[in-house]
């Protein structure tokens, strides 16, 4: 192990999901902003791209910003070294907090984690327990390497009057559901995250799309 990512259990002996210990971990390091007394720009968390949409409700009410990045660990360290930039993480247990410095550090995660929990004057399952609902899923596809860039073409072709901001991948807007199809860098694969506002709601639209890069592969 490199101790570059931590895993979080709540008061109650449950394992927080990855996605969602960033969630609360942000929205944690934009009250300890706001309550620091200081006055200047608002402050930067990065995430990926596949991070769900709450992050942003979560800024807005605390008054800062979100950074959507591509999903690879060199895109979030990158942006970590950005401009205002006080938490970057990558969904996946590594988090980084800049001022420290703009790399992957499981040990200072927790350190940092104690110290922001007792700067707001909360517990991690409360922390969690605040956070608006979401809901995701995932599932991937095979693709051979010869035809993954045809079928991002004909994705794009198929849904450029739904193509969300151009990060990674092609992201379907689908009103308050989205759909992420994100071609593996190393692996003849697809992945495909689907958000929607139900558990099954999620996990049908994430295998409707894998369906559909099945079928753009024929």
């Amino acid at each position: 192990m490199s101790g570059e990512r931590i895993s979080m259990v709540d008061g109650q002996g449950r394992l927080v999901p990855h996605m969602t210990a960033l969630a609360a971990i942000a929205a944690l390091v934009f009250q300890a902003e706001s309550t620091n007394g200081e006055v200047g720009p608002p402050p930067v968390v990065a995430v990926p791209v596949t991070a769900p949409s709450i992050l942003e409700t979560i800024a807005e009410k605390h008054g800062g910003v979100i950074l959507r990045t591509k999903a690879n660990s060199q895109a979030i360290m990158a942006a970590a070294a950005g401009e205002n930039v006080v938490l970057a993480g990558d969904g996946d247990g590594g988090l980084i907090f800049p001022r420290f410095h703009a790399s992957f550090d499981g040990m200072f995660a927790v350190a940092k984690l104690l110290e922001l929990l007792a700067t707001v004057g909360t517990s991690l399952g409360a922390a969690v327990s605040g956070l608006p609902r979401y809901y995701q899923s995932s599932t991937s596809v095979t693709c051979a390497w010869e035809i993954k860039g045809r079928v991002m073409r004909m994705l794009n072709e198929n849904y450029r009057g739904q193509r969300g901001k151009h990060i990674d991948g092609i992201r379907i807007e689908l009103g308050e559901e989205w759909v992420l199809v994100l071609p593996d860098a190393d692996r003849p694969i697809f992945h495909i995250v689907a958000e929607a506002r139900s558990e099954q709601a999620a996990k049908s639209l994430a295998e409707k799309y894998a369906l559909v890069v099945n079928g753009l592969q024929r």
